[in-house]
C-alpha cells in the first residue's frame, strides 16, 4: 500500500507527534479567523469556509513543520515560519469558496488571497498598531502592501519565498531602527 493516495492521506503519523487536540485547536483558530474574516467584510453569505478543504491545509501545514523540525533537528520553529507555510497551504487548499455565480467581484475572486494578505499584513504590524508613520514611511509601507497582494494574485510562490518576504520586511525595520538609533544619537 505505498502508493501515492496513501503517502498523502495518511495523517496517523502526525496525530502521534502533534496530538489530535493541538491539530484540532489550529483548526478551529484558523476556522475562526475565516469566519471573521468573511463576516468583517461582509461576505457571509457569498463565501463559505470549506471545512475539508481547511482540514487539509491544516494537516499540510503540520506536514510541513514535521519535516522542518527533523531536517533541523529542532522543536519548534519561529512564528515567521508558522505564518508563511500557513499561509502557503491556505492559499494551495483555498478553503474559503464562493457561491456558484457570486465571483463577479475582485474581492471575491481573490477572496484566499485576501484573507492570507490580511493574516500578513497583521503579523508584520501587530507590535506597532498604535505607531504612526510618516508620509514617506507610510507610502513605502503601502507599497509594501500593495505588492504583497499583488504578488499573492499573480505570482508563483512557495513557503519558502513567503518566508524570505516576511524576513525581507522585519530586516528593513531593524535597517530602519539604526537609521533611528544613529539619528538620536546625533541629536
Amino acid at each position: 500500500m505505498n502508493n501515492i493516495e496513501s503517502i498523502y492521506s495518511n495523517y496517523e503519523e502526525l496525530m502521534e507527534e502533534f496530538t489530535e487536540v493541538v491539530i484540532r485547536n489550529r483548526y478551529a483558530f484558523l476556522y475562526k479567523e475565516c469566519e471573521e474574516f468573511l463576516q468583517s467584510l461582509g461576505l457571509g453569505e457569498s463565501v463559505r469556509v470549506d471545512e475539508v478543504l481547511l482540514m487539509h491545509a491544516v494537516l499540510d501545514y503540520f506536514s510541513d513543520v514535521s519535516r522542518l523540525k527533523k531536517f533541523h533537528h529542532i522543536n519548534h520553529i519561529n512564528e515567521i515560519k508558522v505564518i508563511s507555510y500557513e499561509s502557503f497551504w491556505l492559499l494551495r487548499r483555498r478553503p474559503l469558496q464562493v457561491a456558484c455565480g457570486n465571483a463577479d467581484s475582485d474581492l471575491l475572486a481573490f477572496v484566499n488571497e485576501k484573507f492570507v494578505f490580511s493574516r500578513i499584513a497583521a503579523f508584520l504590524v501587530e507590535e506597532k498598531m498604535d505607531q504612526v508613520l510618516q508620509k514617506t514611511d507610510k507610502k513605502a509601507f503601502l507599497n509594501y502592501l500593495d505588492t504583497l497582494y499583488y504578488f499573492l494574485k499573480y505570482r508563483q510562490y512557495d513557503a519558502q519565498v513567503l518566508e524570505l518576504m516576511i524576513l525581507g520586511f522585519k530586516a528593513g525595520e531593524i535597517w530602519g531602527r539604526q537609521g533611528e538609533k544613529k539619528h538620536e544619537t546625533e541629536l
